[in-house]
């Protein structure tokens, strides 16, 4: 099983790479443009499981800062990817003892803020990051997971005191969290190995 790690920043793709190696991660790169470059060059590369990784901000009241987001569904400008492994993916980490969260994610073109976050929380959103519905699309058929760890939320925003001592919680999160996923990416693979995620525009 070749699992296929996508983080999209260094600190990210650093704490990923304590528990996978360096072979399994990508630094993808922060933002959409990124995110759509690294898409184009990792579409046929040799994976059989894709992941993408890393932080994100809380929307959903629910939602606490260090929580984990495994998305069933991307929403970005392109439109909705749904994510078919989700379940086994939340199952899986759930039983390792992290608090995870199963749900949409949206893919904002920058960082969101006050009132928007809770626009997005009415729509039925957990989550909000910068790149996972544009990386998703380098899955190309392949079982696709995205799994983000909360920083801020609407109570804790991002610019806050506080925000290093969560950034670093959260980090340490994900980094237990990588050491989850090829177990995970074994699982999925014999029974997703041919069904792609869903896209809808």
């Amino acid at each position: 099983m070749r699992l296929l790690i996508c983080a999209p920043l260094g600190l990210e793709a650093q704490a990923l790479r304590a528990a996978l190696g360096r072979d399994a991660v990508r630094r993808t790169g922060c933002g959409p443009r990124r995110s759509a470059r690294a898409a184009a060059a990792l579409a046929g590369a040799d994976f059989d499981v894709l992941v993408v990784a890393g932080l994100a901000g809380g929307v959903a009241a629910e939602v606490r800062s260090g929580d984990v987001i495994v998305a069933d569904e991307l929403r970005g400008r392109g439109g909705t990817v749904h994510c078919p492994a989700a379940a086994s993916l939340a199952a899986h980490l759930r039983r390792a003892g992290f608090p995870v969260h199963c749900g949409p994610i949206v893919t904002a073109d920058h960082l969101v803020h006050g009132a928007r976050r809770g626009e997005l929380a009415r729509t039925g959103a957990l989550a909000v990051d910068m790149e996972s519905a544009v990386l998703a699309q380098a899955a190309g058929g392949r079982p696709l997971g995205v799994v983000r760890v909360v920083v801020d939320t609407a109570r804790q925003p991002l610019l806050r005191p506080g925000t290093p001592s969560r950034a670093l919680a959260a980090l340490a999160r994900l980094h237990a969290v990588g050491s989850c996923l090829p177990r995970w990416g074994r699982a999925v693979l014999p029974e997703n190995r041919f069904v792609a995620p869903e896209e809808v525009s």
